[in-house]
């Protein structure tokens, strides 16, 4: 069953005694259904709600950003902020000149159950997998939830090695539903240090899994083969709207078996056994023989794959 994770009316909570009571009393109401904030200074306040954007008739004054500032404490290098064990993120837009000129509040949410039809090759079969989804159709809360999966199941021994805090939040302390597992952030640019803190995941901490969040550098591909030939199971996603374009991604070519398409053939073994396919929010292609699908695709030829949702 899919649902919203139990505590999230305390995590709500928490992120309204962040803003000015005037935008409290605009947004509150709408709970779950609430997405974003928009706050822009001399703008109407704009809020997202069940995908509409609504606008409020009183427009925001430097004082309400200043409001915000002060209860979150500070933002980072990134200009983006958390609360601590919740998935919210408060992101802020600054001048030329280095002054506040707007907020975005992203209101988090942990959807558990969305991973469940998954349980079986994740806990049973085993196997590294790749996540492949375009934006927005819920890759990372599937990636959530098969981190709860899996951490039901090694504890401790999972690691998420969180490229833009998407799996545990921006606080220090990461989201409880993805407990015992544990996180690891990863410093901006992550192109430049995705790759080290996968290392470090796997030198340091001994995990049977690792979990990344949006693979295709070319140092993070290079830790996530070397990882699979350790013998550490690898969950990542990349961005692609179908297999087909992770295969014409070349940074992506090592883990899919190194394939040549001028010749039409793969070099090894992909890093990765098996590959699932994001269609839409709750909609799944999944591939059990990555290999084989690779080779399909490579022969011009669609590969099977097995349906899972509606």
């Amino acid at each position: 069953m899919v649902a919203l994770r139990e505590g999230f009316e305390r995590e709500f909570a928490l992120l309204m005694e962040r803003l000015p009571p005037w935008v409290r009393r605009e947004v509150e109401g709408y709970g779950a259904s609430l997405e974003e904030i928009a706050m822009d200074l001399g703008y109407q306040l704009a809020y997202t709600v069940d995908g509409k954007t609504l606008y409020s008739e009183r427009e925001v004054r430097k004082e309400d950003l200043d409001f915000v500032l002060h209860r979150v404490g500070g933002f980072k290098e990134n200009n983006r902020a958390g609360l601590e064990g919740t998935l919210h993120r408060i992101s802020r837009i600054l001048t030329g000149l280095g002054e506040m000129a707007g907020i975005t509040i992203r209101v988090g949410k942990f959807i558990q159950g969305v991973a469940e039809p998954l349980r079986p090759y994740l806990v049973e079969t085993g196997g590294s997998l790749l996540v492949v989804g375009p934006p927005r159709t819920g890759k990372t809360t599937l990636l959530r939830d098969i981190v709860r999966i899996l951490a039901e199941v090694y504890g401790s021994r999972v690691v998420a090695v969180d490229t833009s805090n998407e799996i545990g939040g921006d606080g220090t302390i990461p989201h409880p539903g993805i407990r015992p597992a544990r996180r690891m952030q990863v410093p901006d640019p992550p192109s430049r240090h995705q790759g080290r803190i996968i290392y470090q995941a796997i030198a340091n901490h001994s995990p049977e899994v690792v979990v990344v969040d949006e693979i295709g550098y070319n140092e993070d591909v290079q830790e996530c083969l070397t990882a699979s030939r350790r013998g550490v199971r690898v969950v990542a996603t990349a961005h692609g709207e179908r297999l087909l374009d992770v295969l014409e991604n070349p940074a992506l070519h090592p883990v899919l078996g190194d394939p040549d398409l001028r010749v039409r053939e793969r070099r090894s073994r992909p890093a990765f056994s098996a590959a699932l396919q994001v269609v839409a929010k709750g909609r799944f292609l999944f591939y059990p023989n990555l290999a084989q699908a690779v080779d399909d695709l490579l022969q011009g030829r669609e590969p099977e794959g097995v349906a899972i949702g509606p």
